[in-house]
């Protein structure tokens, strides 16, 4: 063997083994990781459910994290955590040694510390905003009348075909008359015999079935936001019947 050979061969080996120990410090390294995450999500997630008194103490947690490492040498304390000291927060912090295997290197071992950081699920507070009813209504786009039900007949548009020279003697459901859609009418002209569609509760003929006119958005809010619209004269006088 050569004298270069003789002198590259052992910081190749250590090289090699050096790298492989570093694999191995990685590996343990995300499973503490990991057992840290299980440990905090089962105190957040239980602490709501109970009265939370166990999982206000750190060695409910210190015992939780050996359980989950008790097939790794390490040893992890967690004295430097934080347990609901600021909005129900878990704040566990990990540390621990490791020594190396190497006598030649001047640091004896190497320290590690590892942190999670996640809130105690402490349940949802339900109220109402101020100034709500909690009082769900519905209301035609651009309507002046609140609904109770949305199945409310004047909510359900009733289409139908009928031809162009019946309409002078038609009247929609409130005694109006019915006049030319601005959207698919404007500028056409018709003959009597013409197909032209007709709502129930509408006040416009339209000259074809697909037109938007046709389509009603309904908005849904709560009773205390309707402002100046009145009440339906069915669906609420029915609400207020059955109420009764």
């Amino acid at each position: 063997m050569t004298v270069e050979a003789a002198l590259v061969l052992p910081l190749f080996i250590f090289s090699m083994v050096l790298i492989g120990y570093m694999g191995v410090l990685m590996s343990e390294e995300e499973q503490v990781q990991m057992a840290m995450v299980r440990v905090a999500r089962e105190a957040s997630a239980g602490y709501g459910a109970t009265e939370g008194s166990a999982y206000k103490s750190l060695a409910y947690y210190q015992g939780k994290l050996a359980l989950y490492l008790r097939d790794s040498e390490r040893v992890v304390s967690l004295l430097s955590s934080e347990i609901m000291k600021e909005e129900d927060q878990i704040d566990l912090v990990g540390t621990y040694k490791v020594k190396l295997p190497f006598r030649m290197i001047t640091v004896p071992q190497l320290r590690f510390r590892q942190r999670v950081h996640m809130r105690a699920f402490t349940g949802v507070e339900t109220r109402k905003p101020a100034g709500r009813t909690g009082q769900t209504v519905y209301v035609a786009e651009n309507g002046s009348v609140y609904h109770q039900k949305l199945s409310c007949t004047y909510l359900t548009l009733s289409i139908s075909q009928v031809v162009y020279g019946d309409l002078e003697d038609m009247r929609n459901r409130g005694g109006g008359i019915y006049k030319e859609c601005e959207r698919c009418c404007k500028g056409k002209s018709f003959q009597k015999e013409m197909p032209v569609w007709i709502t129930n509760f509408g006040d416009k003929y339209h000259s074809h079935g697909a037109c938007s006119g046709l389509k009603r958005k309904i908005r849904e809010m709560d009773l205390s936001q309707v402002g100046s619209r009145t009440p339906c004269s069915k669906c609420c006088n029915v609400m207020k019947e059955e109420n009764d």
